[in-house]
């Protein structure tokens, strides 16, 4: 079997970029994952309908330098009305001023120093990464960075080719979809298995390694996403990533604490025509409470919030409101205490007894 090499990688990119360019659709998301993405990103929409309509008119008439100077500062105040986010946001902030301080330079014939795009984000899941990403496409597609800003998501599944040695091709193909915008690949350190010598996880890498040497192409960006420890051991042990993904570059995304969880609820429902009653309101900051002290790494930040929401007392409303027949407005948009779920008991620890006969 032939050995993969960097060359035959660097060929197959060449190969890959001068075809046309083709469609930009990503695997769909199941139904969650959609409402999360929507949900997270909803609070955008109305900025996008008010300010930013008058803004973008502003771009394409070019009439005037202020409001488009707004315009790209737009992205940035709708990363502020996310939720959380904090460290996020003070990063992001520094980083947009460096591209707009870069842009004007250009602007003027000035030497422009280069800006590193390609990006680690370390979280866990519901944390916003993916959301967030968006939202950087956006920014350095408006300063001119990025030809197009989309976003085209991946993971180690979607990688993999069916014979062994083709996810080099199933990884230039999607860096040729992200041309012009992010690849954002999302549980990266799953390509990562040190204990594997045959796992294929490492072709995508080493394929990933090639374009991003390549620094005559400046027109997309690579974002990593994932579990912090696990994300860094993979980073760590491939030097070829630490050159290109600076510190700066580096984006920690931490758990929502319970009020932010709470307020992500309280959104969700408000920008779907529901509301908590006093009780239902009391029951539901208590059972996020609880839920997040015993959180672990897998906890799902706002997946868990819209997942519950989902599963458990939009059902649970719906069978009590149908079961008593009522049908007035309140009733329909009103959560009631008994429609949020019961905290969880512990689990009890297990003890072994002691076992009876003889022992051979």
């Amino acid at each position: 079997m032939d050995e993969y090499s960097p060359q035959a990688s660097k060929a197959l990119l060449d190969k890959h970029l001068e075809r046309d360019g083709e469609s930009d659709t990503t695997p769909g998301v199941d139904s969650l994952e959609e409402a999360i993405d929507k949900f997270i990103a909803s609070e955008l929409e109305d900025m996008k309908k008010g300010k930013m309509s008058t803004t973008e008119e502003a771009v394409a008439d070019d009439k005037s330098t202020e409001d488009v100077t707004e315009y790209k500062c737009n992205t940035i105040l709708s990363l502020d009305h996310l939720t959380g986010l904090h460290s996020v946001k003070d990063k992001l902030g520094v980083y947009e001023r460096v591209v707009r301080f870069n842009k004007m330079r250009e602007d003027k014939g000035l030497p422009v120093a280069t800006t590193p795009l390609h990006s680690m984000f370390l979280g866990s899941p519901g944390t916003g990464k993916t959301t967030v990403a968006k939202l950087i496409g956006e920014m350095l597609h408006q300063a001119g960075v990025l030809s197009r800003g989309h976003v085209v998501v991946r993971e180690r599944a979607s990688l993999l080719g069916q014979n062994y040695h083709s996810e080099s091709e199933k990884t230039l193909e999607a860096i040729e979809k992200a041309q012009g915008g992010i690849l954002f690949i999302d549980e990266a350190y799953q390509l990562y298995q040190p204990n594997d010598p045959r796992d294929p996880g490492k072709f995508v890498i080493e394929t990933l390694l090639t374009a991003l040497s390549d620094d005559s192409n400046r027109d997309w960006m690579l974002i990593l996403a994932g579990y912090p420890d696990e994300i860094k051991r993979m980073f760590d042990m491939n030097p070829g990533f630490k050159s290109r993904i600076p510190d700066t570059n580096i984006y920690i995304f931490d758990d929502f604490t319970e009020a932010e969880l709470m307020e992500i609820a309280e959104n969700y429902l408000k920008r779907n025509n529901y509301t908590l009653s006093s009780g239902a309101q009391k029951a539901l900051i208590t059972r996020l409470k609880s839920d997040h002290a015993r959180r672990d790494k897998n906890f799902g930040n706002a997946r868990y919030v819209m997942n519950m929401i989902q599963t458990e007392i939009l059902p649970s409303m719906a069978v009590r409101v149908v079961s008593e027949g009522l049908t007035d407005d309140i009733s329909l948009t009103e959560i009631r205490e008994a429609d949020i779920p019961a905290i969880a008991p512990l689990a009890k620890p297990t003890t072994s007894r002691p076992r009876v006969g003889f022992a051979i």
